[in-house]
């Protein structure tokens, strides 16, 4: 097990004593009233414990402005105002803290950055780094719409920066490992963004039918390493049922499993399988497929075409409405398990029926580890050419990402497990299992450069029968554009 995952097992000690000491009810208004334990002083140092000091120098920037871009959707990672909610605050609290550590000025620059708008964002830093404005000092952004820009030369190396110290926990080493081509590092992704962690995807059951159909919750197969594909497609198979007998499964019947191709993409991942795997020089080789991706395969591509499966993507509208009408559907019980981002748990708040999270399943018990995968929306750093002084935005990320690790996230943690989950025993293990097993995927990161990351999803949904021939008819193309995305890192 890495140092950096004992570290988090080290961070659910300090979940386990926030949630202990902080019993959570609800007053005659409904709003949260919380009571703190007596033995205040005693859990105050167990926390301090458990935290990961970054080892910054102490600098006066007497003033310095830093600007950062960010995205309009995703703006409470970086910028609120104190308003009560815990998650405003933590954030304001970061940005406070940090310019009153180093004495500077941190103003956020906010634009639309999903991907509708992804080519207008792409320019604003674009034009910005071939034109040398410093208006940015550092740019932040949807995964994959700035790693590209890595690819075009937009940004610094930070590989070998003086204050990002990519041994500690707060960055995702996974993340680096498989953005780092040539040894540069043009992109960071960690704790400075809540993201990394509420993108994660996740597999949400349904506790009231899995007791009606008899099937064990899956947290003990979890704990004890016996969650697997095989188990997931056994238990999906007993709960789907034509409710009403018309021979015809739709949203009056129950499916085993509601999603679409990022519900998919993530039993791949989740399998410890690659499309390409590193070689002796340290360059990555195309390596596919193999037995265990011809299995997983040929299993999937029988579960997409049964009645086990409810394709959202064909029974719902597209993204992001076909998310809501996921959750929509599953809290009314039209499903056992759905596949989507950790965040979406905000959207079942109100659900009656009980229901719990877990990551998705190993390949098989010979599996020693479970592998979760971050949907491509999560948010990464770069410092642009263009930045008057890169190193100093590498000092204000380091901070962030330092801050972020021991408080903003296991206040997420917190806002998680209220409501619902607050009676959930489970929670706590899973969350933390699920946050210690991000897993990363080169072929991923640099998906839209290679275009091959969504291929297993694309597969199986469309009922291909041959993997060998089928890939292999894209094997010569994929070569091509993994020789050139190398060559862009050696200019």
């Amino acid at each position: 097990m890495s140092t950096k995952r004992i570290a988090l097992r080290t961070i659910s000690l300090f979940f386990a004593l926030l949630i202990g000491a902080t019993a959570i009810s609800c007053g005659s208004d409904g709003t949260p009233e919380t009571t703190t334990a007596a033995n205040t002083s005693e859990q105050t140092t167990a926390v301090d414990d458990s935290r990961v000091q970054d080892n910054l120098p102490d600098l006066d920037l007497e003033g310095q402005t830093i600007n950062i871009l960010i995205r309009d959707e995703m703006a409470y990672e970086f910028n609120t105002e104190q308003t009560g909610e815990l998650m405003d605050d933590v954030v304001y609290e970061r940005n406070q803290s940090v310019s009153e550590r180093f004495n500077v000025n941190i103003n956020y620059i906010s634009a639309p950055g999903n991907w509708a708008n992804k080519d207008t964002y792409q320019s604003l830093i674009n034009t910005a780094v071939m034109a040398n404005d410093n208006v940015y000092d550092i740019v932040t952004g949807q995964s994959n719409i700035i790693i590209p820009l890595a690819v075009q030369g937009m940004f610094y190396d930070c590989a070998n920066s003086q204050y990002i110290d990519y041994s500690k926990p707060y960055w995702k080493d996974g993340f680096f490992e498989n953005v780092k081509i040539n040894d540069r590092v043009y992109v960071l992704g960690g704790d400075f963004a809540i993201s990394m962690l509420s993108a994660s995807n996740v597999i949400f059951f349904n506790k009231d039918l899995m007791d009606e159909y008899q099937i064990e919750y899956p947290y003990d197969l979890v704990r004890n390493g016996t969650w697997t594909v095989d188990k997931f497609l056994e238990m999906v198979e007993i709960a789907t049922n034509d409710l009403n007998g018309d021979g015809i499964m739709d949203e009056n019947d129950l499916f085993g499993f509601c999603g679409y191709n990022n519900s998919i993409n993530p039993f791949f991942y989740g399998s410890e399988l690659s499309y390409m795997t590193e070689g002796e020089d340290g360059k990555r080789v195309i390596d596919f497929p193999n037995e265990k991706a011809i299995d997983l395969f040929d299993k999937f591509s029988a579960f997409c075409k049964s009645d086990n499966f409810c394709d959202a993507s064909k029974a719902y509208s597209s993204t992001p409405q076909l998310e809501l009408e996921m959750s929509r559907t599953f809290a009314n019980n039209n499903h056992l398990m759905i596949g989507m981002k950790l965040e979406f748990i905000t959207e079942l708040r109100d659900m009656n029926s009980d229901f719990g999270v877990v990551p998705y399943p190993k390949y098989d018990e010979a599996q020693e580890d479970y592998h979760v995968s971050i949907l491509r929306t999560f948010t990464v750093a770069s410092i642009p050419l263009s930045a008057s002084d890169y190193e100093t935005g590498c000092l204000i990320l380091e901070a962030f990402a330092s801050d972020g690790y021991n408080n903003i996230i296991p206040a997420y943690y917190e806002v998680a497990l209220k409501d619902k989950y607050s009676r959930d025993d489970g929670t706590i293990e899973m969350l933390d299992i699920i946050s210690g097993a991000t897993w990363f995927d080169f072929a991923d990161a640099f998906s839209t450069d290679l275009g091959i990351s969504d291929y297993f999803s694309g597969y199986v949904m469309a009922g291909q029968s041959n993997l060998v021939s089928a890939f292999e008819s894209q094997r010569t193309s994929l070569q091509t554009k993994l020789d050139k995305l190398y060559e862009s890192f050696e200019e």
